[in-house]
């Protein structure tokens, strides 16, 4: 990953209309700055006509040539409030053509890492709410913290339901994790359904306790931006990277700062063993088919004798 970074941009927010070069190993030459219109840009300048890439409504895309051998590609953020995203998908741009040698092949790279970005930087719907915001964070949490390092980033990005709707948050062979994020004062967690806690085979609970922290905490993981980075910097296959995105961007995620920024101090993170002697309400339990949905609080400090060490 590129030492690319969100400083950098800040750096020079009041130079309008201006670019500086980023020193860079590449074919290709690389420039940040400030549009004309005030809007954070990341230029690419070849020698070569680089391929055709489309605009969104929140990026907009400008190609163009300035004379014989010199084409211009630049990026422009058209959403004030969503640089945190903006700042990683910059990075991550930086570093696929980096230590390219050959040009053309730099601006292929360009193109296809553009392309895996460019679904996070559509208008989304009503955007997603505190509840489900706290869920992501709990769950980008597990899988940068516990579950990469078991399972590897390629398998555990494909082992995450995101928002396919799943049973389990995550299932991989014969094991699953369902995850829930509480605040620290939470005396309960809710099984919002039958199917979360249901298994034929075992496997885990995992309660993430949370305090909402003030806009400048950082720990490196606190947000929903940081975890995303920390992320994207462990993953070297495109189509993880794809996939991961592609998740998010199902999920609902609002690219605002607000959203990707808030803030979060895990105060515990503790797994439970679910089994045939866990606490749970099973499909099989349900007797009457008139009912169509069940869910129900399981009281933490009562879940004691089936915490894992």
């Amino acid at each position: 990953m590129s030492s690319f970074n969100k400083e950098m941009f800040e750096a020079i927010s009041n130079e309008m209309g201006s670019q500086k070069m980023l020193e860079l190993e590449s074919a290709v030459k690389v420039y940040y700055g400030i549009s004309n219109e005030g809007n954070p840009r990341l230029s690419f300048m070849s020698s070569v006509a680089p391929p055709k890439m489309d605009s969104t409504q929140m990026l907009k895309v400008i190609q163009g040539k300035e004379m014989d051998g010199v084409y211009w590609t630049s990026f422009d953020l058209l959403q004030a409030n969503a640089k945190q995203v903006f700042y990683s998908f910059c990075s991550d741009l930086v570093g696929a053509i980096e230590k390219i040698s050959e040009e053309k092949k730099a601006l292929v790279y360009l193109k296809n890492r553009f392309h895996i970005w460019k679904s996070m930087f559509k208008k989304g719907g009503a955007g997603i709410s505190a509840e489900l915001l706290k869920g992501l964070f709990g769950e980008l949490y597990f899988l940068h913290t516990s579950f990469v390092d078991k399972y590897g980033i390629n398998e555990a990005i494909a082992a995450w339901s995101g928002a396919d709707g799943t049973a389990k948050d995550f299932s991989i062979g014969m094991d699953w994790y369902e995850i829930k994020t509480v605040s620290s004062s939470a005396v309960s967690v809710k099984i919002s359904s039958v199917s979360q806690l249901s298994s034929d085979v075992p496997g885990h609970l995992v309660i993430i306790k949370t305090e909402s922290m003030s806009p400048v905490y950082s720990n490196g993981k606190s947000s929903i931006g940081e975890l995303l980075q920390a992320v994207l910097e462990r993953i070297d296959i495109d189509e993880t990277k794809e996939s991961f995105l592609g998740k998010l961007s199902e999920y609902g995620l609002d690219l605002t700062d607000e959203c990707c920024s808030e803030k979060y101090s895990v105060v515990s993170h503790h797994f439970y063993t679910v089994d045939s002697e866990f606490p749970r309400i099973l499909e099989s339990d349900v007797k009457f088919q008139e009912i169509c949905k069940v869910s129900y609080e399981l009281i933490i400090n009562s879940l004691d004798r089936f915490k894992e060490t």
